[in-house]
């Protein structure tokens, strides 16, 4: 499946606890542990995202990396207040709400995460993925477009530490996730926008659903739920997903597909990026120096389900993502707004198409 299972670190001063990993990107210590984490009512208060007419990639992405959303991480106020800020967007833009009246999907974390990510019991740790549609003239049928909002801090060992597990020695440090994957929900929210208003006068042929995903990191829990949820609502759908777009450099994106049910919509994709000068290299998403494939994505959530699915991410990530490298400073923005008008090309192009 292409998936490469890390073994994460969390370190308290009395419990080592392990678990597996699976997001993009190579192996990390990380640790979270969150007291009186928001409620989705309790964080209502949000403005931010209500005004998308005013935003842009940029925006977007200095947004969720400000010290108001720093890391994102499953658990925080501040993957709650991200949450928030999307759901505004959406709403505001004009999405209908996918969920039975609601833009949030609840995920719930299993025993063993909860008393990682909430060692007080203190909330529920519920977490939530969000998620918009268009409404197309046949609903069963669906374009689902994701990208995951939720990110990761590092734990770092002081080298002169006096002993391995004394917690006083462990350094957390929360990185900005500019690449991973802030930069992919800003084309998930602009793309969104681009769309509605296209389809403002007219339905689209099938539904299209915007996702934003959380729990990725932690083996793609929030789009593995969204999946097994949803995958009888629609007699067909494919996915494109959008993570790690948008570094500065000469790497292109990583189109290189290895799953024959989804070659088709490379095809046709890899075509739209010919007509619009987007540059591409036909190497497999999340590849390392060595060669070898060190991470995935929400992607292969629908592949499990047999569902055709393409991941938009860029070539050269895998030293950058889940590092304090990942910030504004390597961004190119004007990259990442071509890969936007990439996408929304694509699917006017083909949206009476179903892979």
């Amino acid at each position: 499946m292409y998936i490469k299972k890390r073994l994460i670190s969390i370190i308290s001063s009395a419990l080592v606890v392990s678990l597996l990993f699976t997001g993009c990107g190579s192996s990390f210590k990380q640790s979270v542990f969150s007291k009186g984490v928001l409620t989705k009512e309790q964080g209502s208060y949000n403005e931010a995202g209500k005004n998308p007419e005013d935003l842009n990639v940029e925006s977007i992405m200095n947004e969720l990396t400000s010290d108001e959303y720093l890391s994102r991480v499953v658990g925080t106020n501040e993957n709650t207040k991200s949450a928030e800020f999307i759901k505004n967007y959406y709403e505001a833009i004009g999405l209908e709400p996918f969920n039975n009246g609601s833009y949030f999907q609840e995920v719930d974390l299993n025993k063993e995460m909860r008393s990682i990510f909430n060692p007080a019991g203190d909330n529920e740790n519920e977490v939530d993925n969000v998620i918009g549609v268009i409404k197309g003239e046949d609903s069963s049928k669906a374009i689902v477009i994701s990208a995951h909002f939720d990110h990761v801090t590092v734990r770092k060992k002081n080298e002169e530490a006096a002993s391995n597990t004394d917690s006083q020695q462990i350094s957390v440090s929360k990185i900005e996730g500019a690449i991973d994957n802030a930069s992919g929900v800003a084309v998930l929210l602009e793309s969104a926008k681009e769309l509605a208003n296209y389809y403002s006068d007219e339905k689209p042929p099938y539904d299209i659903i915007f996702a934003a995903f959380n729990a990725e990191e932690l083996g793609l829990i929030g789009s593995r739920k969204f999946v097994s949820e949803f995958k009888e609502t629609y007699d067909d759908w494919y996915n494109i997903n959008i993570d790690c777009v948008g570094v500065k450099g000469n790497e292109g994106l990583a189109v290189k597909n290895n799953d024959p049910a989804s070659q088709e919509l490379y095809d046709d994709f890899i075509e739209v990026l010919d007509e619009d000068d987007v540059y591409y290299e036909m190497v497999p998403y999340a590849m390392n120096e060595e060669g070898a494939v060190v991470g995935s994505s929400d992607h292969m959530s629908f592949r499990r389900e047999n569902a055709a699915s393409l991941v938009i991410g860029q070539d050269g990530i895998t030293g950058v993502v889940h590092t304090d490298d990942d910030n504004m400073s390597i961004v190119d923005v004007e990259l990442i707004d071509d890969i936007k008008e990439a996408l929304v090309d694509f699917i006017i192009k083909t949206d009476e198409k179903i892979y």
